[in-house]
């Protein structure tokens, strides 16, 4: 069976791990510890960029799993299909020295080693790669925003923002003293290495046709309902609506307050413009909040209260100037 033996190998991988001495300490010190998180070289990126994420976290009173250090679980939600990605040319060779972190390393067939000065367990990755094009998002943020107001429990704090497409090829550290010491010394001097060549390093894999082989998950701050609502842009041949909830004991009663205190706010509106005022202004705001399209309600943070949870609701809506005009308008010839 396929899983038994891949958890053979990594087990038996973490079974080996070395234990460093000063030299791997220092070599430490000189590695890049990048933002971008490696993978397996692939054709198509994968997981789709986009997609939330939740980064590893060792439940509370229990050691980390080794082979799932640095690396994320995947949360997917339809607010990531509102995110529009392109490819840009990119130039970029480098050979470079990374500290990754266990789970990282073991994906990518590469050995873990346990550091002192504070690093603890940690692999060390030769890279030298070109990247020749980024995926990179283009837009959809503002719909994004909008998606996880609505739905928060659909979106995490981090997502894939960014995809790397090259080549490359990866070494890994295959001996210590007097190499090591070479390789310290080469990077103190020129802040670089060619693995392919410098004693103590072997290759552990390599690519020559362009992959996708890094990404990059980025903080995403969800933002809170109040905020949002207090700083909404006025739009051309639009009119904003708001309403606001009182504190409620449900969630339901919440929304529902909120989108009346919208619909008096349309009340008012046709009654200062449009001189409709009582029963015929609260029906045509009835009439137009139900063909709105471009509506959003949002919750505050919940409160809890000695009487249990308590909710804030809060809606805006923009409603096109002539759906207005064509209300007043079909008012007018119903009452003639």
């Amino acid at each position: 069976m396929t899983r038994p033996l891949a958890l053979v190998c990594l087990g038996s991988l973490l079974s080996t791990m070395a234990l460093a001495g000063p030299l791997e300490e220092k070599l430490a010190n000189l590695a890049n510890q990048p933002d971008v998180v490696l993978m397996p070289p692939v054709g198509e990126p994968s997981p789709p960029p986009g997609t939330f994420v939740i980064r590893y976290q060792a439940p509370e009173g229990e050691e980390p799993d080794p082979r799932r250090e640095g690396t994320y679980e995947l949360a997917p939600s339809s607010c990531s299909e509102t995110l529009v990605f392109k490819k840009v040319a990119a130039a970029e060779t480098r050979s470079e020295l990374w500290m990754v972190e266990t789970g990282i390393g073991l994906s990518i067939g590469l050995q873990a080693i346990q550091i002192g000065g504070g690093y603890g367990r940690k692999v060390m990755a030769g890279l030298d790669y070109t990247v020749t094009k980024k995926l990179i998002l283009d837009t959809g943020f503002a719909e994004l925003e909008e998606c996880c107001l609505r739905t928060p429990e659909a979106c995490t704090d981090r997502y894939i923002s960014e995809f790397w497409l090259g080549t490359g090829r990866i070494s890994r550290l295959a001996s210590s003293g007097a190499n090591l010491k070479a390789s310290i010394k080469k990077l103190e001097k020129v802040g670089s290495l060619d693995f392919g060549t410098q004693k103590g390093w072997s290759q552990a894999s390599e690519w020559n046709d362009p992959m996708y082989f890094a990404y990059r998950a980025v903080t995403f701050q969800k933002p809170s309902c109040q905020s949002y609502m207090n700083n909404l842009p006025e739009v051309e041949g639009q009119v904003l609506f708001t309403g606001v909830s009182a504190r409620s004991e449900s969630e339901q009663k919440a929304r529902r307050d909120a989108r009346d205190d919208a619909r008096m706010q349309v009340a008012e509106y046709l009654g200062t413009h449009y001189e409709l005022v009582g029963d015929e202004a609260l029906a045509q705001a009835v009439a137009i909040m139900s063909g709105v399209k471009d509506s959003l309600v949002c919750l505050d943070d919940v409160a809890e209260t000695p009487d249990g949870p308590s909710y804030l609701a809060r809606v805006r809506m923009y409603v096109a100037t002539e759906e207005l005009d064509a209300g007043r308008l079909q008012t007018e010839s119903l009452t003639k």
